[in-house]
């Protein structure tokens, strides 16, 4: 909040509307409402959606807190689950397997051939 404080101090008027809606959650009324002014008097329309419907602000229902909260707590799980391995890039089943070894023999490769692309051809297709 400092960083925000010292940010909006200098007239960036992002900080001065991030300011107001930490200001805001922490119920600080005449706080928020300076920094959505000064950030509103710069341009910043979500400043001036916040001050067009300040007599109507009411705080955050339960519905949207659960849902906040629900949302970081899938985030907490996503960012704890270990991503599934990868064997050898990318999964190809049997017959797809069998019809690409097909061509690749009708193009006069050896059916063991494992031919890396050169560093020509990975450049072009680039």
């Amino acid at each position: 909040m400092d960083y925000l404080a010292r940010s909006a101090e200098t007239g960036n008027q992002y900080a001065q509307y991030a300011l107001g809606k930490l200001y805001l959650d922490e119920h600080d009324q005449e706080q928020a409402h300076y920094w959505f002014t000064q950030s509103a008097a710069q341009g910043n329309s979500h400043a001036q959606f916040f001050l067009n419907r300040w007599d109507s602000l009411k705080p955050p229902s339960v519905m949207l807190a659960t849902t906040r909260l629900l949302y970081h707590m899938s985030r907490v799980f996503q960012d704890q689950t270990p991503s599934p391995p990868i064997h050898g890039g990318i999964q190809v089943d049997r017959k797809l397997m069998a019809r690409i070894r097909e061509k690749k023999i009708a193009m006069g490769h050896k059916p063991d051939d494992h031919e890396e692309p050169s560093q020509t051809q990975s450049m072009s297709m680039g």
